[in-house]
């Protein structure tokens, strides 16, 4: 079986361990806190999505930001959950193993739905190799991206988080972020930063489609 096959199976397990956790562990109080968090909330106490992918976003962080007294949901639904199969092992493992962060994209293989990443938050050089069909096929020339990644056996992916923005926009995303992060003194630099880059798409984000995190 070759890495696009593996990956779509690991995707549409990823998918269904997602909706597994936020329906089992994630009540409409938990939502709320985290857009509360996110500043996604209006002066009716209502959740405000302005585009589609912060859905994904939402969910995201309720699952694997670790906003509640130090821990993230996903922490307690491995504790609890018994695998059904070795797929579901080995994303679980990668899951509570994974980082977000702010990417370059220095090389796109559409055929193969290959995309070759460089951490710019990181001091490693080591490119990254994530597998995703959708935004292989739909990404801009060499954007920006933050999102979180899975280390698997021959290939990374997604957990389906996508913030893009422009290369051209490079030096204003990093400096506004570190005005942004100065301001932000949870002492949780993965929740600073996602609570950042949420706000920087907000404001400097493209609208591109990730596949569904849930």
């Amino acid at each position: 079986m070759d890495n696009i096959e593996r990956y779509k199976q690991y995707r549409q397990t990823l998918i269904e361990l997602h909706t597994k956790i936020l329906n089992d562990y994630v009540a409409e109080v938990d939502f709320k806190q985290a857009a509360h968090i996110l500043g996604m909330l209006n002066n009716r106490d209502q959740v405000v999505i302005e585009h589609e992918t912060e859905n994904d976003a939402l969910y995201d962080f309720n699952i694997y930001e670790k906003f509640r007294a130090g821990k993230n949901i996903l922490s307690r639904f491995a504790e609890n959950y018994s695998s059904e199969n070795q797929i579901e092992n080995d994303l679980i493992a990668a899951m509570l193993q994974s980082k977000a962060s702010l990417y370059e994209v220095i090389h796109v293989d559409k055929m193969e739905g290959v995309l070759m990443l460089n951490d710019i938050l990181s001091d490693s050089d080591e490119p990254i190799k994530i597998i995703d069909i959708s935004l292989s096929s739909n990404t801009i020339s060499s954007p920006l991206i933050y999102t979180r990644v899975l280390d698997l056996e021959g290939f990374s992916m997604t957990s389906g988080l996508g913030f893009v923005f422009s290369i051209d926009h490079k030096d204003y995303i990093l400096k506004r972020s570190r005005k942004m992060l100065k301001k932000l003194k949870s002492g949780d630099s993965s929740l600073d930063n996602f609570i950042t880059y949420f706000h920087l798409n907000r404001s400097d984000g493209i609208l591109t489609r990730f596949e569904n995190v849930k």
